[in-house]
């Protein structure tokens, strides 16, 4: 008689890996390696489609259980959370880290916020750059020296604080019994929760798991019953690699894009336990693929009754097979079978910078090089010079993506420099602090006017752009910003769009220290948050420091018209004509 598939002799391992679709690589990179500080330990290709990047993130030498890794896409369109995708990734830290993860995440304007993990556990729930669900939590089981999970100490983030290993994923199905039945086939059991309840909270719904202001989609959950929660845990409920199961009726399909989980794979120590697993899941009725070779390990894929995408991959023969130790991630790995085509793939990938570059920069940013032109391939090389770059420079509330569009509009021959605020007010991020609304806080705006002005030196030798081409474009709080610096650093733009400025509380620079330099202030008539006095008299400021300043009423309140975002356009061809006579 055959053994039933549903108990198997050895369990999987646990989790081995998480595959993620992203958006723009360099972003990806900067966020993973040098905000989280997780080893970028391969840079190669999307086998399927050796067109797109794809990163490994992990501990010092990207030991199963620890890879987050990502097929980042320029341009991807945000996908949606929902069922039949795994809707949310809890990453480990040693107890006590918490605090030092929420004042780094909020230092990089990261909005994050308490709660507990599914056993109670302190946890941190944040949002990447695509709006990937995220959450940190502290095991007791890392305390000590963790000799089993030692992360990676060599980056920007201390050893005793760093990222240990992947915790555990939260799933979004319909129904949970028969995905249940799939997760007691690799050997799950069900875990209780304090106080005898089974299951637990891994991380709110997608739309509560950080305040990013570019969620990937709406909220997984429906309006009709409450979702059932149940947790669930490998080698007899152990939960060092948990799996949360969400099973809501009324949720919404989920679709790919970026900040959406493409994949979660699970572990198993050999070739011929593969095999293994490869009969069990065909017996379970589910339709399995051929053992593909993934260079680093292989793997099998199948779909659980849920829809959510599954992967078994071999713990050998791991990433030290194409670099040494010391070198992991600092260049494309491609395998034998692509390299007769690498010139061509490294035409056609984007340039990478390595995520310790990031530390020079220090903000979460975009980067977009003019349609056509891809930016320096190294800090330092000179690329065709760009019409220009548009510093690009959020409100409140905004990001690094927020003003992509209207940069693209104002100059579509632009590179386009997009910093996200690293102060947060109530969870938005914003550029700088104010003591009360309309009252801006003189010592942090002049610091921050600083820590801008080296950004964007940093950026132009991380991008090789010539810096004295950089005009600033801000809104409200940004407007701001870029006003601080003209008066604090007369010589770093070549230009200024202020939308909805006031006036700020920065000293002036010496008569005819901006002698020249175009400035549009856009002010509103009827603008309820930015007095008229005060935009006149930052105007006046800036006249009486040499600037040719165009000053322009809209009809309008604080936000924008489309009449003056044509204006805005129109000027800056106009001072791009006048620069050509």
């Amino acid at each position: 008689m055959a053994s039933d598939p549903r108990t198997p002799g050895d369990p999987v391992g646990g989790i081995h890996h998480v595959t993620m679709i992203a958006g723009d690589p360099q972003a990806n990179v900067d966020f993973y390696g040098g905000v989280l500080g997780m080893r970028l330990v391969k840079i190669t290709v999307n086998f399927d489609d050796p067109g797109t990047y794809h990163f490994y993130f992990g501990d010092d030498v990207g030991r199963p259980g620890t890879l987050l890794t990502f097929f980042p896409i320029p341009g991807a369109a945000p996908g949606r959370r929902g069922a039949g995708q795994v809707t949310a990734v809890a990453l480990a830290v040693p107890p006590g880290s918490l605090g030092f993860w929420e004042e780094r995440l909020q230092a990089f304007g990261v909005p994050c916020r308490r709660h507990q993990g599914p056993l109670g556990q302190p946890a941190l729930a944040f949002a990447d750059p695509d709006g990937l669900a995220l959450a940190l939590l502290e095991d007791a089981t890392l305390a000590g020296d963790g000799a089993s999970w030692p992360g990676w100490g060599g980056g920007p983030v201390p050893a005793a604080h760093a990222i240990r290993r992947v915790a555990g994923v939260t799933l979004t199905v319909r129904e949970l019994e028969p995905t249940a039945r799939v997760l007691e086939a690799l050997g799950y059991r069900p875990v209780p929760a304090d106080g005898g309840a089974p299951g637990g909270a891994a991380v709110p719904p997608a739309s509560q798991a950080g305040g990013s202001t570019r969620q990937a989609g709406a909220p997984v959950t429906g309006e009709g019953a409450p979702a059932l929660r149940r947790l669930w845990g490998v080698n007899g409920g152990r939960t060092t690699h948990w799996v949360e199961v969400v099973a809501d009726p009324a949720a919404r399909r989920g679709t790919m894009g970026a900040g959406v989980v493409h994949h979660v794979a699970f572990r198993t120590p050999t070739d011929q336990a593969q095999e293994d697993w490869r009969r069990r899941v065909g017996r379970l009725g589910l339709a399995v693929t051929p053992v593909q070779d993934r260079r680093y390990f292989r793997s099998i894929y199948f779909r659980e009754p849920g829809g959510v995408l599954f992967e078994i991959a071999t713990d050998p023969p791991g990433f030290l097979i194409d670099e040494d130790r010391d070198t992991l991630g600092r260049a494309l790995r491609l395998p034998p079978w692509l390299e007769p085509v690498r010139p061509s793939l490294e035409q056609q990938l984007p340039p990478l910078h390595h995520p310790a570059d990031f530390a020079e920069l220090r903000f979460i940013h975009r980067f977009v090089p003019p349609p056509g032109e891809t930016p320096a391939g190294a800090p330092g090389t000179a690329a065709d010079e760009p019409a220009g770059i548009l510093l690009l420079l959020h409100g409140t509330g905004g990001d690094e993506n927020d003003l992509l569009p209207l940069g693209r509009y104002l100059d579509p021959r632009a590179a386009l420099l997009s910093p996200r605020g690293q102060v947060l007010e109530e969870g938005m991020p914003r550029f700088f602090r104010r003591l009360a609304p309309g009252v801006l806080d003189p010592e942090d705006l002049a610091a921050r006017a600083d820590g801008m002005a080296r950004f964007v030196a940093a950026a132009a030798r991380r991008y090789g752009f010539d810096p004295r081409r950089v005009v600033a474009v801000g809104y409200s709080n940004g407007a701001n910003l870029a006003a601080a610096l003209l008066l604090r650093h007369p010589g770093l733009l070549a230009g200024a769009v202020l939308f909805r400025p006031m006036e700020v509380p920065v000293a002036s620079p010496p008569a005819g220290a901006l002698a020249g330099v175009p400035v549009l202030v856009a002010a509103g008539r009827q603008d309820a948050v930015v007095p008229a006095d005060s935009s006149r008299a930052l105007a006046q400021r800036l006249e009486e420091a040499g600037a040719r300043v165009t000053l322009h009423w809209a009809e309008a309140g604080h936000g924008l018209q489309e009449e003056e975002l044509r204006r805005a356009r129109d000027w800056l061809v106009e001072r791009k004509e006048a620069r050509t006579r």
